[in-house]
């Protein structure tokens, strides 16, 4: 059996597009548009202060979206609202800009494996190293399996519906593994759903 990485997952649950045009939130080297399927637009967003020639948008995600997108129909966040300090801006714009489907991925990092290597290192992931000077890519928050569930339901508009997936981490090799922690992740979810990801509908009003 193939366990899929979290764009695999998250393409497969967006379906095949028919002509849609998505905004990939943080696309760093754009891996996300390689599992599309269907036909569609993209358009990228990443922010790098050192480099001026991209080929995504190169905008600070902390000044809010960008105002000249266009139309667009889907947007995908994985990962990446929680770099931003400007979290709720961003996630309220999300749904004025998108008018069909939004895909957002939020990491649970009180996972086990993030609990361990705190424990015996001192430290949660290199997202949140105390460094000497000052970097750009860093995580603002901590989020956690319920509080992710806490804050989606605040802040979601009440003109769109969410499903929400508990997404085990990928063994590409240890199957046993991923189904040791998919079957736990049913009982203890804070511990062993390595990111919850939540995908929203538009209503039709």
């Amino acid at each position: 059996m193939k366990t899929l990485d979290r764009n695999q997952f998250i393409a497969k649950k967006l379906g095949k597009l028919n002509g849609e045009t998505i905004l990939d939130i943080g696309c760093r080297d754009k891996i996300f548009k390689n599992y599309i399927e269907g036909n569609y637009k993209y358009i990228g967003i990443d922010y790098n202060p050192n480099e001026e020639n991209t080929e995504y948008i190169n905008h600070n995600l902390e000044l809010g979206l960008p105002l000249n997108l266009g139309k667009i129909n889907i947007i995908n966040a994985a990962d990446v609202l929680e770099h931003i300090e400007n979290i709720h801006t961003i996630f309220n714009d999300c749904f004025n800009i998108a008018d069909k489907k939004i895909s957002i991925a939020l990491p649970n990092m009180a996972y086990y494996k993030f609990r361990i290597k705190f424990a015996f290192s001192g430290e949660i992931s290199d997202k949140y190293i105390f460094r000497q000077q000052k970097v750009i890519d860093r995580h603002r928050w901590l989020p956690t399996y319920y509080n992710n569930l806490k804050f989606v339901k605040k802040n979601i508009p009440t003109n769109w519906k969410v499903t929400h997936y508990n997404f085990i981490f990928q063994r590409r090799r240890n199957f046993i593994l991923y189904f040791i922690e998919k079957t736990l992740s049913k009982i203890f979810p804070k511990l062993f759903v390595y990111e919850n990801i939540f995908i929203f509908e538009k209503i039709d009003q």
